[in-house]
């Protein structure tokens, strides 16, 4: 089958893991750890898309926090990276998963084909790829899925 004939319905798991906006983020990297999964869609109570949760995400909440700089121009003090240092702060004290969630998500629809989906993945450096009928979130792809397709279609 060619690529062009394969679609995100076709390849997507049509039942993503996924929590609830105030489960705890220690609860979720358990549930990553057991079930050996490596995302969770996070949904609000009417199961609607509000973002999404990697193991980079956990990893990166126990980094070491990066302390802004200042340069010193002229007779000013111009802060470098003040915004950075509040988003990275956000994410450390993070408690739910309302708090640690990667809310400007990519989404692909039904009928994205391989190729578009490969390049969205490659294009936005992401792992993982709800997909999205209308306002539904009905499944999600993992670079595993868009492998085991294309093995599949050799």
């Amino acid at each position: 089958m060619p690529y062009s004939k394969i679609f995100a319905r076709d390849i997507m798991d049509t039942d993503p893991p996924y929590c609830l906006m105030d489960v705890p983020v220690e609860d979720i990297a358990k549930r990553l750890a057991e079930e050996n999964l490596t995302g969770m869609l996070v949904v609000d109570d009417d199961k609607r898309l509000f973002g999404l949760i990697t193991e980079s995400d956990l990893i990166d909440q126990q980094k070491n926090l990066h302390v802004p700089t200042a340069v010193a121009l002229f007779d000013m003090v111009i802060p470098v990276g003040e915004s950075r240092f509040e988003q990275e702060l956000k994410r450390m004290q993070a408690m739910t998963a309302e708090d640690l969630a990667q809310t400007n998500v990519v989404t692909v629809g039904v009928d994205a084909d391989l190729g578009e989906i490969a390049a969205v993945m490659a294009d936005e450096k992401v792992h993982h790829l709800p997909v999205m009928d209308g306002e539904s979130v009905v499944g999600m792809i993992s670079k595993h899925d868009v492998i085991k397709a294309l093995v599949a279609n050799r």
